[in-house]
């Protein structure tokens, strides 16, 4: 149900776009942002998980990528395949690369579209009992056929051939590629709802794996599946084509062992191991991204709902606060520094419902910006946007109001050492900071009245910070 709202809201996108005129989000996004002043092509580019609009005519698409190169903002082009077939969807893709060439602009594309179902519903991917007979698991979504793990490799070819398709077609224009990204989630092997139920009756999954009855083994095998298949169809794919591109995915990067946010399609399974902060459950996960071949980690740092209530902290935006910078520094710091980490954000409420708990209060702006400003320093290189239209405007204001502040600190950002990893298990004063040569850049977030300087070591030295809400840079004496 929820995939299906997801569809119609793109769908409403659209065709808003259609009826109110060509690239209505895209002009939401120029119209709340401006242009960044100070320019550095080391630093990575504001990214918006939107697309420039197909059906417009090449001196509107021009003029759109001219004035999000002014705020260094990117865009994606969208691979699909319409109606009318995938040779019209490769054309409507050219068309806006071959001009994002033509100004030296990177093509960054989103290929979610072409790269579903691997399980589409067919005999040969589904599950098979004790009796011979077929099965799918449909906990994910009703409309959504998940069948065995272990009998998708049919559909590989099928998806690395539209794949191919556009690659080919984008080698042949001389066209570079330079990111390539898609949000796959509700396809292919997972192991959570009613997935190892379903394996535990399946005489393939029980024969593949061993220990069946164990989640950390299924999850492990199951996960490790999911990661050759991305690395086998889209991340080798690419490569054969463009070696040097960023490829990611939504929710794939490198952690500490665990994920502290629920996805909108999951559910608990009882017999997994959790860690258990409050009413939250903080899942063990395996590191998929060690195996899927992935240049570029995108984790999510969304305010779900169900934080609000997972957590009880008396101060209520750290209810907030707390599980995405718990997520945030997971990924930063074990995280490589070759590989640069683009993370999924978005700051008001995400599923939140018609009635409001009385005592709700959400993250705040300025908390939301301080959050922004902590990821940068512990590691994060920038921001993917992903909104509906009817939040954009904001969304896009308050992301690139610190991204264009970040450019101040240029030097710390791409050159800085991140040398503070604490999140504190209850609501105190967070500190980050990033250190370059005897100077660091410093943010600091207090969630109790504190108006006093904090202290902390480096090599011994006692450094101590003011109140201040905005970055501070201090000098090692």
């Amino acid at each position: 149900m929820e995939e299906m709202k997801r569809l119609i809201l793109f769908l409403i996108i659209l065709f808003t776009t259609k009826i109110f005129g060509a690239g209505n989000i895209v002009d939401i996004i120029i119209e709340n942002t401006k242009p960044i002043s100070i320019k550095e092509e080391k630093r990575f580019p504001l990214f918006v998980w939107t697309g420039i609009p197909f059906g417009i005519s090449e001196e509107e698409i021009k003029n759109y990528l001219l004035k999000l190169k002014d705020r260094n903002i990117l865009l994606f082009t969208r691979w699909n395949i319409p109606k009318e077939g995938i040779e019209k969807g490769i054309k409507d893709a050219l068309k806006i690369d071959k001009i994002r060439k033509e100004l030296n602009l990177p093509v960054v594309v989103d290929a979610t579209s072409i790269v579903y179902r691997f399980f589409d519903g067919s005999e040969e991917t589904a599950h098979i009992d004790e009796n011979g007979n077929i099965f799918f698991d449909m906990s994910f979504d009703p409309k959504v056929k998940i069948g065995c793990p272990f009998r998708i490799e049919s559909r590989f070819q099928v998806i690395k051939d539209r794949l191919e398709k556009f690659l080919k077609a984008y080698k042949e224009s001389g066209i570079d590629i330079n990111y390539w990204a898609v949000d796959w989630e509700i396809d292919g092997p997972i192991e959570w709802n009613d997935a190892w139920e379903n394996s535990k009756k399946c005489v393939i999954c029980k024969k593949e794996i061993k220990n069946i009855d164990n989640f950390d083994e299924f999850q492990k095998i199951i996960r490790k599946k999911r990661a050759d298949l991305q690395k086998i169809v889209f991340v080798d794919t690419i490569k054969k084509y463009y070696p040097d591109c960023l490829i990611g995915n939504y929710g794939v990067n490198p952690h500490d062992g665990y994920r502290y946010w629920w996805d909108y399609f999951e559910k608990e399974v009882e017999g997994a191991s959790y860690q258990k902060k409050h009413n939250a459950l903080h899942r063990k996960w395996f590191d998929e991204f060690k195996y899927s071949g992935y240049t570029m980690a995108m984790p999510v740092i969304y305010t779900w709902f169900r934080f609000f209530n997972d957590y009880n902290f008396e101060e209520k935006e750290y209810r907030w606060f707390y599980p995405l910078l718990k997520e945030g520094t997971s990924v930063g710091k074990n995280t490589p520094p070759d590989i640069p980490i683009i993370s999924f954000v978005h700051w008001q409420t995400v599923l939140k419902p018609k009635e409001i708990p009385p005592d709700f209060v959400p993250l705040s702006r300025e908390k939301y910006k301080q959050l922004l400003w902590h990821l940068l320093l512990r590691g994060h290189n920038s921001f993917c946007l992903w909104s509906p239209l009817n939040e954009m405007a904001e969304e896009i204001k308050v992301l690139h109001e610190v991204y264009s502040e970040s450019f101040k600190y240029n030097d710390f950002i791409l050159k800085g050492k991140s040398i503070i990893w604490d999140v504190p298990e209850e609501p105190e004063t967070v500190i980050s900071a990033k250190k370059l040569g005897n100077k660091i850049l410093v943010v600091r977030t207090d969630f109790k009245e504190n108006k006093d300087f904090v202290y902390f070591k480096i090599n011994g030295k006692k450094i101590r910070i003011p109140h201040v809400s905005e970055p501070v840079i201090i000098e090692i004496k």
